[in-house]
């Protein structure tokens, strides 16, 4: 049984070479992410390098993620680590200094202005929860609800304040444009907190020469989850960031909110992905919790087209183990669909690209391939749109998506269920493409004589023209036949 969910690998010291990134992908790994917070665009071309190599010689088109930080607000450097203990007391600067007990600085300059008394502030993914005080200046008095230690360049979380702060941060500016110099298939942006975000993110993406980068928002704000509406509008995806998510609502909001925004994108057709700690304690163990598994399943149940492993893969003792992990939880999951939540769906909800005949194509289609047992649905397309929206009707055949661009290819191979491929010779009309097609898929060992599939198509082929031809297919039979 082939796995549908796809799995997405964070790269970091731990795999970053030819050799970690070839052991990730036997392993199972279907996609890349490169953290941008962390490394110089040098290495990180390297890497790029690297991933573009072994996909070539595997013969796989891999998708490359970058995940640009966003305005992520940090403290200073400190002196030492500290622990701060309940009911103690001590100073916010916007002062440079090196931090101590008493008093520690943020290159925040706002931050006097953006907060008040009352607001919490949470350091160090929140295990450290201050409150307001008092505001005298550039210091700002905090008490500690909860004490932790507190390191050298922590962030922080305000879920009280609406800070003022760009979506878009200089850093990020730079880190797009190599993003763009590198050809990546997405980009990941950080800390979204409404449509206009994006909508000034693709703006940017178009100034600096793309205008097919796909965009994931990343849903860890409070105000992202009240404006998820409209953010998946203007998104191909969203990723549920539940580590800073986590932090921004209470620990028990968080799998309310994963099941809330895995099933709107579900429903508005874009790529759901879930994240962050997902087999956290194989950083440093062979095996997960059992916590951890039910985890992954569940969010397998959910709906999530792609789950994501980040210090797994980037920088724990045991990468390749956990990507065999996961996999295996995955299908272990799949092998049971009438515990999914998401079986099928109703038609898209009004979006900036909905086209009801393919939505109804895609659904007929669907149940054509479930009523004759065939093999797969073949989808041809020029933007990676239809076999996105087939994607989501979660058909029991897998999808083989043919498409010209070996960019486009790349960026379907994070759809469910979907495997792309590039067929750029498939003839001029409807009977020759259907022979091309079943050539194809008997060169790649995919189909065997009398194998059923089922073709989606437009016409003109390969044409921005709306799919408008759904065609059954036994393999080995002549159309005169």
């Amino acid at each position: 049984m082939m796995r549908r969910t796809k799995i997405l690998a964070t790269l970091g010291p731990a795999t970053n070479t030819t050799e970690g990134i070839r052991s990730l992908i036997e392993a199972g790994a279907d996609a890349f992410r490169l953290n941008f917070s962390h490394g110089s665009h040098d290495q990180h071309a390297r890497t790029i390098a690297a991933i573009r190599e072994v996909a070539a010689a595997a013969d796989r088109f891999l998708p490359i993620i970058g995940d640009i930080q966003g305005p992520k607000i940090r403290i200073g450097d400190m002196a030492e680590p500290v622990t701060f203990r309940n009911g103690e007391e001590f100073i916010l600067t916007t002062e440079p200094l090196l931090g101590t007990r008493e008093v520690i600085s943020t290159p925040f300059e706002p931050l006097p202005r953006e907060v008040q008394p009352g607001h919490r502030i949470m350091i160090n993914d929140g295990l450290v929860e201050t409150v307001v005080k008092a505001i005298d200046g550039n210091r700002v008095r905090l008490l500690v609800v909860y004490g932790g230690v507190v390191l050298s360049r922590k962030g922080m979380n305000f879920p009280d304040s609406e800070l003022s702060i760009p979506a878009i941060t200089d850093k990020d500016r730079d880190d797009l444009r190599f993003a763009v110099e590198q050809n990546v298939d997405y980009v990941a942006a950080s800390f979204v907190r409404k449509k206009e975000d994006l909508v000034r993110l693709r703006e940017l993406l178009a100034e600096l020469g793309s205008s097919d980068m796909q965009v994931i928002a990343k849903i860890e704000k409070a105000q992202a989850v009240e404006s998820l509406e409209a953010i998946l509008e203007v998104s191909d995806g969203v990723m549920v960031a539940r580590g800073d998510l986590g932090v921004e609502l209470s620990p028990e909001s968080v799998p309310v909110a994963q099941k809330r925004i895995l099933d709107w994108a579900s429903q508005r057709g874009r790529i759901a992905i879930t994240a962050t700690q997902m087999l956290e304690s194989m950083t440093a163990n062979s095996r997960p919790t059992r916590a951890e598994a039910s985890d992954v399943a569940n969010a397998i149940f959910d709906g999530s087209d792609v789950a994501m492993l980040s210090a797994e893969t980037a920088s724990g003792a045991y990468p390749v183990e956990s990507v065999q992990m996961m996999s295996r939880i995955i299908t272990m999951a799949e092998s049971h669909p009438e515990m999914a939540v998401h079986q099928g769906r109703d038609p898209f909800h009004t979006s900036y690209e909905t086209d009801e005949f393919t939505d109804s194509l895609a659904g007929a289609a669907r149940y054509a391939a479930e009523e004759i047992d065939a093999r797969y649905i073949v989808v041809f397309t020029q933007s990676g749109f239809t076999a996105r929206l087939m994607s989501k009707f979660r058909p029991r055949a897998p999808v083989i998506a043919l498409t010209r661009s070996i960019r486009v290819a790349c960026q379907m191979n994070l759809l469910w269920g979907v495997l792309p491929f590039v067929l750029e010779d498939v003839g001029d009309y409807h009977e020759q493409i259907v022979e091309r097609v079943e050539q194809f898929l008997t060169l790649k060992g995919l189909v065997d004589p009398g194998d059923r599939i089922v073709i989606l198509m437009g016409s003109p082929l390969y044409e921005r023209a709306r799919t408008n031809l759904l065609r059954v297919h036994r393999v080995g039979e002549t159309s005169k036949s």
